[in-house]
């Protein structure tokens, strides 16, 4: 809400005097999300326009808070003009927030989609690109949900928090994702997301006001994982531990929750609180290798089972197994990205240019064939500092 009352605030700023690029807001169609899907004539492109009355409404209104405007063409900018015609206002594109990518618009190449993004000095660049997956963007713009008025803020927001306490997501702005593009010796990566069985195939919005108002929910957005990507297109998915397994290797995990089993009868669950990792070039018989150190701390979360983390050899346990079910999680992404996807997601190439860039030069032009026999030595080093409120579990009872 404080988001959106920010965004409010400063569109209501144009419409003061004194500037000369000022613009009554009622004349304004202020793009919050978009959509482009693939379409017979090249691009079905969706804007998620804010509607400015609705939200700052103090009696309760049946205006929905956003409208869906779309289009089709075979150019962007041509598209964005149609929209201007049909929606009778100017195009606002300054607080954009989120660009939705279909996943067939993603398997043919995202080159020319990026290079109107980038040319188009309207829009800033902090806005964040995503992938619907088994649906179309326009879809996922359609879903309201009774907590987030706005959709295209929601999924923003939820982004960037999926990100900084679950770990497997990753929120990645124009200029990272054209780098990772043009990059020797990276691949990028995109989060997908996902929508409920129930709305996968409508085509326009579901939800009523009334029905927003319910407490059960049943169409709603949800993030899936990372999408692989060689150069500009996509070539495949990593799931949940796969991909929160690529961040602790580029040490993206700011706070995370996971379980470990100790035996048969033992659960205990951590909670990461930081998780950064150092990413080094190496040679070994003249070949390149990577040496990846991830250090991360962890709180005792809850314990099942007769286990008292008071107990200095205990916790030493607790963090052996954390630092190998990280190890093993990290191995098995790596491991993907080298011999199913044969994509360099993690930088390792870029890692090697800047520690040998004699020896990157001879390789750079065949990095397809060397990435997949890449030697990668990964080292998890995990450091508990709290234990919680409780030390013991309630139930044990002292040994007389």
């Amino acid at each position: 809400m404080k988001k959106l009352l920010v965004i409010l605030l400063m569109i209501s700023l144009i419409s003061l005097p004194g500037c000369w690029s000022g613009f009554e807001i009622d004349t304004l169609a202020i793009i919050i999300a978009m959509g482009i899907d693939k379409s017979e004539g090249g691009y079905f492109l969706t804007l998620q326009i804010l509607n400015p009355s609705a939200i700052a409404a103090k009696e309760p209104s049946t205006a929905a808070p956003v409208v869906l405007y779309s289009e089709e063409g075979k150019d962007l900018k041509e598209i964005m003009r149609k929209i201007h015609e049909k929606s009778g206002r100017r195009i606002y594109s300054a607080h954009l927030q989120l660009v939705v990518f279909s996943e067939e618009i993603v398997e043919e190449g995202i080159n020319d989609a990026l290079d109107f993004f980038a040319r188009f000095n309207e829009f800033r660049t902090d806005f964040y690109f995503i992938v619907a997956k088994g649906t179309t963007a326009r879809n996922v713009l359609s879903i309201l949900t009774p907590l987030h008025q706005i959709p295209g803020i929601k999924l923003h927001e939820s982004l960037k928090n999926s990100e900084q306490l679950w770990a497997p997501t990753k929120s990645v702005r124009i200029v990272e994702l054209v780098n990772a593009i043009v990059a020797e010796g990276k691949e990028p990566v995109l989060t997908g997301v996902e929508v409920t069985e129930e709305v996968a195939n409508v085509k326009l919005p579901t939800k009523s006001l009334e029905s927003l108002q319910k407490s059960e929910i049943e169409n709603t957005t949800k993030y899936f994982g990372l999408g692989v990507f060689k150069e500009d297109k996509l070539i495949g998915w990593l799931n949940e531990e796969e991909s929160k397994g690529y961040n602790y290797v580029i040490g993206n995990v700011n706070n995370t929750v996971g379980y470990i089993n100790y035996g048969d009868k033992v659960k205990i669950t951590g909670e990461v609180t930081n998780a950064k990792s150092v990413m080094k070039a190496s040679l070994e018989e003249g070949k390149p290798a990577i040496d990846v150190v991830i250090n991360m701390t962890l709180n005792v979360g809850a314990v099942e089972g007769e286990f008292d983390v008071s107990k200095e050899e205990n916790i030493d346990i607790f963090n052996e197994l954390a630092e190998k079910k990280i190890k093993l999680m990290c191995e098995k992404t790596v491991d993907k990205a080298q011999n199913e996807f044969n994509a360099d997601i993690f930088g390792f190439g870029e890692v090697i240019r800047r520690k040998y860039p004699k020896l990157w030069k001879e390789i750079e032009d065949d990095w397809d064939n060397e990435f997949p026999d890449l030697p990668v030595n990964i080292t998890v080093k995990a450091k508990t500092n709290q234990l919680g409120q409780i030390t013991k579990p309630f139930f044990i009872k002292e040994k007389e």
